[in-house]
């Protein structure tokens, strides 16, 4: 069925709570499920908001509400972007009508360059990812969405990460948390 634009509605596919079902399993089901969309996870304690999106079983992007990690502060501490080049770029972001995502204007600039532009995406991605599926207890919801969805710049530059391979690393993530 279609919406009125044209596009596929969104759909809930999987609901449940973290302390049924971990969210490494859920990961695993909704990357091979074959539908693209977003799992939306509340932690209770503490309080958080996540999302991890999957377009083609793999994961292009992850966020923590409370606890963003800005592109640029990543690249600059990767040494991929000067810390020049990152004010001008913030700069005409703050200018630009409409908005534009800060990769985009940094790789027009000519001021990174792709594959250190992907990396810091995929620490990103990865960091964020890692710290949603170490919550133990709370909310999921799997959504699919329409047909019109844009993807974003980790799909542009080719980030897509594994959802197998950010497992081991969060599970190693977790091992070192643990020890300390």
């Amino acid at each position: 069925m279609r919406e009125r634009n044209g596009s596929f509605p969104t759909s809930l596919l999987l609901s449940g709570r973290i302390e049924a079902v971990p969210l490494a399993e859920v990961l695993q089901l909704v990357a091979g499920s074959g539908h693209d969309g977003v799992l939306c996870v509340e932690a209770e304690e503490p309080p958080a908001r996540g999302e991890i999106e999957i377009v083609g079983g793999r994961i292009v992007r992850a966020d923590v509400a409370s606890r963003p990690q800005p592109l640029g502060a990543v690249l600059l501490r990767r040494g991929a972007v000067s810390e020049g080049a990152l004010t001008r770029a913030l700069e005409r972001q703050s200018s630009a009508a409409p908005w534009r995502p800060l990769g985009e204007l940094l790789l027009e600039m000519e001021a990174v360059d792709v594959g250190e532009l992907a990396a810091g995406l995929a620490e990103q991605i990865e960091t964020r990812a890692a710290e949603i599926l170490g919550w133990s207890r709370g909310v999921f919801r799997y959504r699919t969405w329409g047909a019109t969805r844009r993807t974003g710049l980790a799909c542009e530059v080719g980030v897509a990460l594994e959802p197998h391979e950010l497992l081991l690393e969060s599970a190693r993530l977790a091992d070192e948390n643990a020890a300390r």
